[in-house]
């Protein structure tokens, strides 16, 4: 089954979470995964946000890059990353991190995500 995965650039765990939080707040325009930038409201995930990946009509997964490592393997990769896996296979990149440093709203990371799943304006509208 095809899905859309997620990938933070920060590591899991406890006192990763704060520090990523920490970072963010004291210093936003350093912090490192642009990516939890515009989908966090403070500690947790925005509610439109999380309405909107439902209308993509694919199965998502939230990863940070530790957690991606261990279940799909290491990857020559950059991170934040959303990719499009098939089970365990990488089919391919769909925002990389290169790309993410020109996504400067939420809006705009619908509008790239939605024209990828072929919603188009439609599922930005919806959410």
């Amino acid at each position: 089954m095809k899905k859309l995965v997620f990938v933070y650039n920060g590591d899991s765990g406890l006192w990763n979470g704060v520090v990523h939080y920490l970072h963010k707040r004291l210093s936003p325009e350093t912090y490192p995964c642009q990516l939890c930038g515009l989908i966090y409201d403070g500690t947790s995930l925005n509610k439109d946000w999380l309405a909107f990946v439902k209308t993509l009509g694919l199965p998502s997964e939230f990863l940070h890059r530790d957690e991606y490592r261990k279940k799909y393997g290491e990857r020559a990769m950059e991170w934040p990353a959303v990719l499009l896996h098939e089970d365990e296979k990488l089919l391919s990149v769909v925002i990389g991190a290169g790309e993410f440093s020109g996504i400067q709203s939420l809006e705009t990371l619908k509008e790239r995500l939605a024209r990828f799943s072929g919603q188009g304006s439609a599922a930005v509208s919806a959410a």
